[in-house]
């Protein structure tokens, strides 16, 4: 019967300590999760300012190579006008070329028809279908931009000054080349570090894929979450990823594409587990103790 009542004595103790553990656990998890959340949002953030200032800075500068470009490919046709042997002499369309800084020039007709350029091999026979509008103008200036290979490729088309038609001037530039890479948000995700050595990327919701990742080999593949789990703003959710309970926190970059940080759940709840296995430690070594004395006490009386 001692015992017995020494036993029962115990339950209070431990159904005590196994309601403090629990809340502990429970208490300590949100907290962290808050704080990984509050941690999380704000390097997305400052990912997102940093992607929209190379930008920013990439589309500032090819705006002001339009212009100038453009400036080029008028006085070009001021040029062509008053030297009309440019389309005989190969050596004048040449030097004109290099004195513009142009990749290649083209010579088109009323009809949109290219009847020179500079280079010959050249494949193109009309114009850009883009620049269709400016053969019945008198005054057209109009600058296009295409990705080629990793190169940003000017078209500037311009009036021609003695006949019906256009100049096209095909413009390059290996600094804004070098510009457009740091404007590639790919490359913004692996220069930056990782939030809790997860993984950041960039979803585009419409389709499903990556737009930018951390991994340059995962670009434009298909992202496993589900769109419709990005449903706030911003915010975040568990999700098992490649196999790993994980926490998934976003920030929309614009209407279709957002932001996000996959980190695993262990990371987030490290201290939650090393103040639950201390507890544990501490409440065995107390109760052991109690249970001990007061079957001490008990055989002494």
């Amino acid at each position: 019967m001692k015992n017995l009542s020494l036993y029962r004595i115990l339950i209070a103790p431990v159904i005590i300590s196994a309601i403090i553990i629990y809340i502990a656990f429970y208490s300590i998890g949100v907290v962290e999760k808050h704080m990984a959340a509050d941690a999380a949002s704000e390097h997305l953030n400052t990912l997102i300012m940093n992607i929209k200032e190379d930008r920013g800075e990439y589309e500032h500068m090819r705006s002001d190579l339009c212009s100038e470009y453009e400036l080029r490919a008028q006085a070009l046709s001021i040029l062509i006008s008053q030297l009309p042997k440019t389309l005989i002499e190969d050596m004048t369309s040449e030097e004109l070329r290099i004195a513009s800084g142009a990749d290649e020039i083209m010579i088109t007709d009323r009809s949109g028809l290219v009847i020179f350029s500079t280079t010959p091999e050249s494949k193109a026979e009309y114009a850009d279908e883009r620049f269709i509008e400016g053969l019945t103008q008198k005054s057209y200036c109009n600058t296009v931009t295409d990705e080629s290979n990793g190169h940003t490729i000017f078209q500037t088309a311009v009036s021609r000054r003695n006949e019906t038609g256009l100049i096209i001037a095909v413009f390059s530039s290996e600094v804004l080349d070098e510009i457009s890479e740091y404007a590639d948000a790919s490359l913004t995700l692996r220069r930056s570090p990782s939030f809790g050595n997860g993984i950041t990327a960039m979803v585009n919701t419409a389709t499903g894929r990556f737009t930018a990742h951390s991994n340059e080999n995962l670009v434009g593949s298909e992202c496993i979450i589900p769109a419709e789990k990005f449903k706030k703003h911003d915010g975040y959710f568990s999700f098992r990823y490649a196999h790993d309970p994980s926490f998934v926190f976003y920030e929309y970059f614009d209407d279709s594409r957002v932001l996000i940080s996959i980190v695993s759940k262990e990371y987030v709840y490290t201290k939650r587990t090393l103040v639950l296995i201390w507890l544990i430690v501490l409440d065995f070594t107390v109760i052991l103790t109690c249970f001990l004395s007061t079957r001490s006490y008990r055989k002494n009386n």
